[in-house]
């Protein structure tokens, strides 16, 4: 998915929820309907409406704009009942159904929002196809780096520890010694997993992250050794420890890239892949 506009019915709460969702969704920004703006630069367009229906008007000056965006209408008032009907009426003025629609209450407006992003997200990631080219475009990223940063959470426990890795179709392998991270990953087994480099401009960016499901291999476990002539420790160097090393696998389930190369190449700055 390309950028998003989020599009709000010019008061304080429709702006407050656009600038919510768009600080989710990510590449985003928000405008009020009364601004100007190039439609050609967003894929998506959130339209968040309030009771006094300011854009109702402007759909029908939007549709030909519209036709090929995916849309989501995020309806902010005190009563639900009104939501299914506004939403038809601007899909008969669109001529077109909505993708995404959600109710977004005044009285628990936080909650609400965050529940209709991850409905839009949830979305865009359940249309994703796997792409050879992003793929390799990653693996090439990760096989020219050895450290980034794994994050475990549980409950308000969050921890973040600075790990070399070794990357093998779609599962990063860590060596450990153990520590606090264990303690969440006991208790929550998915994690994210990141690598970066550093910034220098627009022009070089380059940052992945990983999620996904964390299992543990044990000196005991059939794949130990080959893991670990995968990152290069010798049998005898691991016998010769006074401690015991555990792996931590995580078998992912997407990752995110964001790099300035798919801008070169006519693509989105942020590509998924679903594993």
């Amino acid at each position: 998915m390309g950028n998003t506009l989020c599009i709000y019915d010019g008061d304080a709460q429709t702006r407050q929820i656009a600038c919510l969702v768009g600080s989710v969704l990510s590449m985003s920004a928000y405008a009020s309907y009364t601004e100007t703006w190039d439609w050609e630069r967003y894929e998506r367009i959130v339209f968040v409406m309030g009771p006094r229906q300011a854009m109702f008007s402007h759909f029908a000056v939007w549709q030909p704009a519209l036709q090929h965006k995916e849309l989501a209408f995020l309806w902010n008032d005190f009563q639900n009942i009104y939501t299914e009907r506004i939403a038809a009426a601007i899909e008969a003025r669109l001529d077109r159904p909505l993708d995404v629609t959600a109710f977004i209450s005044s009285e628990n407006w936080l909650d609400d929002t965050i529940r209709a992003a991850q409905a839009t997200q949830a979305r865009e990631k359940g249309q994703g196809n796997p792409d050879e080219a992003v793929l390799q475009a990653m693996e090439a990223f990760l096989a020219g780096h050895n450290t980034g940063v794994l994050s475990t959470g549980w409950g308000q426990e969050v921890h973040g520890t600075p790990i070399e890795y070794v990357y093998e179709k779609g599962t990063f392998y860590f060596f450990s010694e153990g520590g606090r991270k264990f303690i969440n990953l006991y208790r929550n087994r998915h994690a994210a997993f990141s690598v970066c480099d550093a910034f220098t401009d627009v022009q070089h960016l380059a940052g992945l992250q990983a999620e996904g499901s964390v299992r543990f291999i044990e000196p005991d476990d059939e794949a130990y050794p080959r893991i670990a002539a995968l990152k290069g420790i010798a049998t005898q160097r691991l016998a010769a420890m006074p401690v015991v090393l555990h792996v931590i696998a995580l078998d992912v389930a997407q990752m995110s890239f964001v790099w300035s190369g798919f801008l070169k190449a006519g693509r989105s700055l942020r590509q998924t892949y679903l594993f």
